[in-house]
């Protein structure tokens, strides 16, 4: 897998996760909702630790430059 989540897309990710879990701990979703978003926040989490969205390699979206040597 090569890694194609730059740290401005972590730091987004982890933004929304926090916001999730932030609105979620004051019951502001439905349990169907909050199922769904925790999921969600999941899946985002895990790209985060490993550098690779499988959506953007569908897609052929790459938000990672390598730094110059």
């Amino acid at each position: 897998m090569k890694r194609n989540i730059s740290t401005l897309d972590k730091n987004i990710r982890l933004l929304i996760i926090v916001i999730t879990a932030i609105l979620g701990y004051f019951n502001e979703f439905s349990i169907t909702i909050a199922s769904v978003l925790s999921g969600v926040s999941i899946l985002l989490l895990v790209t985060i630790l490993i550098n690779f969205s499988p959506i953007y390699a569908l897609l052929g979206i790459s938000t990672y430059k390598p730094k110059e040597k």
